[in-house]
């Protein structure tokens, strides 16, 4: 009997182990993405810390939503981004030019983006401990007229 008991604790044991080495690569990809991505929500938190230009709006701009969080799993890039229903004489200029204007205003500057990352259009960012948080307003196509405001430490 106590054989028996033996082989059954020998055998569960056999495939936990096989368990362990199959899942042990995905489970390490996963906590390092973590960790490396909440490094870079630290930065975006400590950027909006003292005054949260995500929660600014123009006015008559309608919250649409919670904020979302994304990361950029190939370069551990993040961004915190939230949509608004923009009141209806705005126009993507207008909703644009008030985002830069109260960016600027809060200490953020304009930068010439790098051909690498960007078109060469200008970027609102504001420096947080040696690295760039990038300011971004657009109306995405499949939000039929809302728009976006996000920020994000892919560069410039």
């Amino acid at each position: 009997m106590k054989k028996a008991y033996l082989v059954v604790l020998a055998v569960v044991f056999a495939f936990l182990a096989v368990i362990g080495v199959v899942t042990f690569p995905a489970f390490s990809y996963v906590i390092g993405n973590r960790s490396e991505c909440g490094e870079e929500y630290n930065i975006i938190d400590k950027a909006l810390a003292s005054f949260d230009i995500l929660d600014a709006r123009p006015p008559g701009a309608v919250p649409r939503g919670e904020r979302d969080s994304s990361c950029d799993t190939d370069d551990y890039f993040a961004s915190v981004s939230r949509s608004y229903r923009p009141a209806q004489q705005q126009t993507l200029e207008d909703v644009q030019s008030y985002y830069r204007a109260i960016a600027l205003q809060q200490g953020w500057k304009v930068v010439v983006s790098s051909e690498e990352f960007s078109d060469g259009e200008d970027c609102v960012v504001k420096d947080i401990e040696g690295s760039q948080v990038n300011l971004s307003v657009w109306f995405p196509p499949e939000t039929k007229g809302d728009y976006r405001v996000s920020v994000s430490t892919w560069p410039c």
